[in-house]
């Protein structure tokens, strides 16, 4: 594992801006929730995310608002995720799932997808190691060995 051997670190990848939609909400409660069981949680989203989150979750700012192949955005994507060292990378979003997909090989995180609705590219799940769907008819369009349906607002 990464910070010790006893602790769970996720990192959380939010792609675009705040909203103020479920994605948004999902991410907090499910932080909140891995806190109160002694995780670490980082969350890496864009700066109008900040107020969502209390201070026993780490905030970076990621400026997820550029193009999705930036290298800028790529290399400080990587750069944040090398340091933090996570047991897993879980992104949520479009943007997230890209750029988690395209910097993957750089860490050694388990990497974990949720799909919040079937707008993202199939081609991508093969680089996850795990797919969450957040309802039964989202998780039977998915083709991956690894797919777990957790319904929205259950835990």
């Amino acid at each position: 594992m990464s910070d010790s051997e006893d602790t769970l670190s996720v990192c959380f990848a939010i792609s675009g801006p705040n909203t103020g939609g479920g994605i948004e909400r999902h991410v907090r409660d499910l932080s909140q929730g891995l806190v109160q069981k002694q995780c670490r949680v980082v969350v890496l989203a864009h700066e109008s995310y900040r107020s969502l989150f209390d201070s026993s979750i780490e905030f970076r700012v990621i400026r997820f608002d550029r193009w999705r192949y930036s290298p800028l955005l790529l290399s400080e994507f990587t750069k944040q995720v090398l340091a933090i060292n996570p047991t897993i990378v879980h992104a949520h979003g479009r943007k997230a799932a890209q750029v988690v997909s395209l910097t993957r090989s750089r860490y050694s995180s388990t990497c974990i997808l949720t799909v919040h609705n079937l707008n993202i590219k199939p081609q991508l799940y093969e680089n996850f190691d795990t797919v969450i769907a957040v309802s039964p008819a989202v998780a039977k369009r998915i083709q991956h060995p690894h797919v777990k349906t957790i319904v929205n607002g259950c835990s």
